[in-house]
């Protein structure tokens, strides 16, 4: 199974409102390679996605509760090859979380989401900026992003995820893949976590001033957000470091639809970050 490199803290350290209290993990203890006779975390499953289980509910877009009830064990994600735990559940790849069950999620193992991440240049001040919304749940401003459909492919989640949240139409399929993999977000726990694909488009000053966003049902507001180092760091969730591998590749040399004034901004935030 493939283990992160890098610890996740917010599957550990934060949750949303209605979970029980994590169990205290600490970095030490965090990979399933490291003994915890004392683990004991609190089991959680919230109402709305027993609600929506598919073994009960027809129109659910929940696993069924009972796991055995599952067509199909999750044995592999984008990280790797999963353990299952002796009651045929999949462990999170990064390791120990707290919480136990599947908290908000409906999926067992991975629940697969999608990132589009639009960007521009401020054509006044010259800045970075990016097409975010601010989440009803938290008010944190975020990537526009959704959950996969069952049988969708990947662009054409982006591409939907970013018209029902922005109102923006983009073809997504010509996005440059950022990043796809195990995402540190405060809904894991040890048996269900999110995993995105995130695919960024740089548009030319004209192109985006010409885009009219209106903010979908899911989000309080829509607007370009200053990439700033103060506001990328209060991104909701990795989107933090999503952003920061994203102004990595649009300061690459020779990235197309890129200039080299564009270039130089973007260095400039990186180095401030």
């Amino acid at each position: 199974m493939a283990e992160q490199t890098v610890l996740h803290v917010k599957a550990r350290l934060e949750k949303p409102t209605e979970y029980p209290e994590r169990f205290p993990v600490p970095d030490s203890l965090v990979s399933w390679e490291s003994e915890y006779p004392d683990y004991s975390p609190p089991y959680y499953v919230s109402p709305v996605v027993l609600r929506n289980d598919s073994s009960s509910n027809p129109g659910g877009w929940a696993d069924p509760e009972d796991i055995s009830l599952l067509k199909e064990t999750p044995r592999q994600s984008f990280a790797g090859m999963l353990r299952l735990d002796g009651k045929g559940r999949a462990l999170n790849p990064a390791g120990r979380t707290g919480m136990a069950g599947r908290g908000l999620l409906g999926k067992w193992g991975p629940n697969y989401a999608a990132d589009p991440i639009i960007t521009c240049i401020n054509s006044t001040d010259r800045s970075v900026e990016m097409l975010a919304v601010q989440r009803r749940d938290n008010g944190q401003w975020a990537i526009p992003g959704g959950m996969v459909d069952k049988g969708e492919e990947i662009s054409a989640t982006l591409t939907r995820e970013l018209r029902e949240e922005t109102g923006v139409v983009l073809d997504m399929s010509l996005g440059c893949l950022i990043y796809q993999g195990y995402v540190d977000d405060p809904r894991n726990t040890d048996h269900a976590w999110m995993e995105t694909t995130a695919k960024h488009l740089h548009l030319d000053p004209e192109t985006a001033l010409r885009l009219d966003p209106v903010a979908g049902s899911d989000a309080r507001a829509v607007r370009w957000f200053p990439l700033t180092p103060e506001n990328i760091g209060k991104l909701y969730a990795s989107h933090c470091a999503l952003v920061k591998a994203t102004l990595v590749e649009l300061s690459r040399v020779g990235r197309a639809g890129v200039t080299e004034s564009e270039r130089e901004i973007v260095e400039r935030l990186l180095q401030a970050l």
